[in-house]
Order: structure tokens, then sequence, then C-alpha cells
């Protein structure tokens, strides 16, 4: 949709000159006595019948000089993309002070993306914003651009910048109060879809919220995976997490990915809603239900309330639950290792770390990979639990025995390759995750009452394992290969 939008804006660009312009005589040529006029036709000053008397119309504009008009009119009738680019490339060249140049340079960049060159696109687009820093259409099409590209923080600012300037948008000579409308609120769509991207990047969530929310209420955005989706990671991403208005667009994407039969995309958005959806809810039973009554809503309110989970136990009141069902600390699996660790339940603790301690500990394999959350040529920082993983957050610090080259440090945010172990050698019960307040300072994290006994203050947030002499296998496991997920279930929610 956004990318017809800006395909229809560059279009739009091309007619305004010829509108104004006296056509019936043969291009090329200008009537004796008279002064060529551009972008409106006479008596388009005022607001035609039915017509918003507050919408701007193009503003008149004559070439005094027969010769540079001859040269305007030459190059916009050229009729190959490439042949009319360079045209008007020369007339900018020999007319540089042209009073047609911003409409000039919007034909230019229809001629650039006709002729398939989106690098020569862009330059003309931020030549025209050297013209009129509030060109709608290279303020849109330089939005979509960058964050096609990636580049979010950039998108976000000339969005930031063509949000107020689509409030007073020039109307397209000849169009009416339905179209007009329907195409600023569809440049709106641009902006506030760059913004939310950029403000997810940020962690910005309250105002990713906002923007995605703003796209998505335009009813021809409503079913845009591109905005739904993001819209529903703002509010399940954010602290604390919304999530029935989260899982409503999470489960709304899923619906938008199944119907475009990107099976990929509906495949990871589902397991991703999922997880929430479990973490909400206490697990997944309804979870098919609720997709369907999803796809018959427009809005959360139209949508039934999930019904979340009862109050799940401390996690220093959970680790005595893991350990009674798992008595041999040799046969639990890797996640529930992790988690005593970190419950704050301290006899638990010392019986896993007494098996632990100085043990060899595989942490990523090719099975299950270690998700890398920071990385230098002598430290792996590494997400290896699923929570962890989904959160991006470090619950290994694999000290390497051997330096990496430069080239083979991993990346931040990929699976490490390969089998990595390292030693056991020390682990920091982490603190729970701060929540924040509405004026968003961090607030005090808030301690479970009746804590039992033996239950360390402020713990229960996770574990950071340090294993040293870490290196690529080499270290015979000392558990089982399966299974790496927790045995008994995820970390507690909201802990």
């Amino acid at each position: 949709m956004k990318k017809l939008l800006v395909m229809s804006l560059l279009a739009i660009a091309v007619p305004l000159f010829a509108q104004g312009t006296q056509s019936s005589q043969p291009a090329g040529q200008q009537p004796a006595g008279q002064q060529a006029t551009a972008g409106q036709q006479a008596g388009a000053q005022q607001p035609a019948a039915g017509q918003q008397a507050g919408a701007q119309q193009p503003q008149q504009k004559t070439i005094k000089d027969p010769a540079e008009y001859n040269a305007y009119m030459s190059a916009i009738s050229q009729n190959a993309p490439d042949a009319k680019a360079q045209a008007l490339e020369a007339f900018l060249q020999q007319y540089p002070n042209t009073v047609v140049k911003e409409e000039t340079l919007e034909q230019l960049m229809a001629a650039y993306q006709a002729a398939n060159n989106p690098a020569k696109m862009t330059d003309a687009a931020n030549r025209l914003l050297q013209v009129n820093p509030n060109n709608i259409r290279a303020l849109a099409l330089l939005t979509y651009s960058s964050r096609a590209q990636g580049n979010f923080q950039q998108a976000a600012s000339f969005a930031e910048r063509g949000l107020p300037a689509a409030e007073t948008m020039p109307r397209p000579a000849g169009m009416n109060d339905a179209d007009y409308t329907k195409l600023q609120n569809g440049v709106k769509v641009i902006f506030n879809g760059a913004i939310c991207m950029n403000g997810l990047q940020q962690k910005d969530y309250a105002n990713a919220q906002k923007a995605c929310l703003a796209a998505v209420s335009v009813p021809e955005d409503a079913n845009n995976l591109q905005d739904v989706y993001p819209l529903a990671t703002a509010y399940l991403q954010a602290n604390p997490p919304d999530y029935q208005n989260g899982l409503f667009w999470a489960a709304k994407a899923v619906d938008l990915a199944q119907a475009s039969g990107n099976a990929q995309a509906q495949t990871q958005i589902d397991k991703f809603a999922q997880y929430y959806y479990k973490k909400f809810h206490g697990s997944t039973d309804g979870w098919d239900q609720y997709k369907q009554a999803v796809a018959q809503a427009k809005t959360p309110q139209e949508a039934p309330q999930i019904t979340p989970a009862p109050p799940p136990p401390t996690p220093c009141e959970f680790a005595d639950t893991i350990m009674k069902q798992n008595p041999d600390v040799s046969q639990m699996a890797y996640g529930d290792w992790l988690f005593i660790l970190g419950s704050g339940n301290q006899a638990d603790a010392d019986k896993v770390w007494a098996y632990l301690n100085g043990k060899g500990i595989p942490v990523s394999s090719a099975a299950h990979p270690a998700k890398v959350v920071s990385a230098t040529a002598d430290e792996l920082q590494l997400a290896t639990t699923d929570d962890d993983i989904q959160e991006n957050k470090a619950d290994v610090t694999l000290k390497l025995a051997k330096p990496l080259a430069a080239a083979k440090v991993p990346q931040p945010g990929t699976n490490l390759t390969g089998e990595w172990v390292g030693k056991a050698t020390s682990y920091t019960p982490l603190p729970p995750a701060q929540a924040a307040n509405q004026n968003g300072t961090a607030a005090t994290p808030q301690q479970p009452q009746n804590q039992p006994a033996g239950c360390l203050p402020n713990a229960g947030g996770g574990v950071m394992l340090t294993l040293t002499e870490g290196e690529q296998k080499g270290a015979t496991p000392v558990r089982k290969p399966a299974p790496r997920r927790p045995a008994a279930r995820r970390r507690p929610s909201g802990q």
C-alpha cells in the first residue's frame, strides 16, 4: 500500500505544469504575446464546488523567457524515462534558478523512478528538499526508502518533518475532497509507520504505540502487516506489557501473514504471539479460538478479553518446585540450572552450583544456538535460554581461552555457530526487572511479600553465569544433550 502511494505521488507530479500551460499549442511553441503559466489552470485560485476551502491549491507560476519555456516543454515531453531524466537534468543545469525548479525536480524524481534508478531518485528528492524543505513528495519518498533500507532513525527524521507538512499539502489540480483526504491520510500512514519503527528501535514504546496506532487507524492501512506487527510488538515489549492490546494485534498479524500466503512470516509471528499469550494466560489453551475471533474484529474492543493466569509463584518458590520434581541435579535441564541459580533460593542454588562448579558447560550447539548479545575478541555475552533469547538478555559470559581473530568476532543479534563450551567459574543472581513509572523513570523493584526462608533479597531476575577457558568444541558435556528448554516451565510471569 505504501509503495503504491509513493508511486502515485510521483505520478501526480508529472501533469501539474502541463495543466497550467497553453496546451492547445504544439509542444515547444508558445502563443505569441502570452506567458507560460505552471501549476494552476485559469480560475483555480478559488476552490471549485465540492472542494475543501482549506485545501491549498498549487501556486500559479509563470515562465517568462520563451526559450526557457520551450526547453522545459521539450524535456517533459520525452516519453522514455532515461531520456526524460537527462533532458530535465540538462534543463536544470541551463536554468538553475528557474521559477519551476521545484516542479522540475518532482518530475525528475518520477522519471528516475520510472527508469528504476533508486539512487538517482533519492538524490533528486534530497535536491528537492533544498528547494522546498516541506515538499511532501520528497519527504514521503525519503521516509519510505529509508525505512525500507533499515535506517529507521533517518526515516523518522523525515517523517517528523512530513507530518506537519501533510496537514497543509497542496491539493493536486482537479482532485476532489474524497481523493485529497485519502491521499493526505495515506501520506500520514507512511510517516507514522516510520516513527513507529524508530520508536521500537529506541525502545520508546509509548511513542511507537501512538504512531503505529495512528497508521493502522486509517482504513487503507488497517490490514498492513508492516504496521500491524510492529504495533503488537510495541504493546507486548513495553514495560509493563499491554497484553490485551498487544495480543489482539499479534493475532491480527498472524491472520494477515496467512492471508498473504507468507507461511514463514505466519509461523514466526505465531510463535512470537504464543510466547506472550502463554506468559499472560498461563498456557496456549484457547489461542486458536482467540485468533479466529480476532480475524472477525477490527479493534481490540470487539475481540474477547483474554483471561490472565493466576499470580505465579515467586522465583524462589518455584526453585523449590523444580528441585522436588528433579532431585538429581545432574539430570536437570540446562534452563532449570540457570533458573535456580538466579532464583534467589540460596539453598537450591548451592546444590546446583556444587554440581556445576568447575565443570565444562556446553552453552551453544547447532541444535540450540545461543544468541550473541555483545562480543569482543576475548569475551562473548550470550543469551542461552528461551526466555533470555526472546528478550535479548545475556545470561552467560564466556571468557575465551584464546582471543578470536577480528574477522571471527560474531555480530550482536546473530546466532553463535558451532558448539561452544566453557568452565563454570562463578554466577551472579540478578535483581528483578524494573518497571517504569508513568513519567518514564524506573520504579523501585518490588520484592514479593512473604518470601520463604532462605530467599535472597533483590534477586529473582535471572542470572549471569560466568564461564572461563571458553572455546569452540573440545569439552565433554556434563549433562544429557536434551532437553535444552526448562523441564517444568519458563520463568514465572512478571518476575
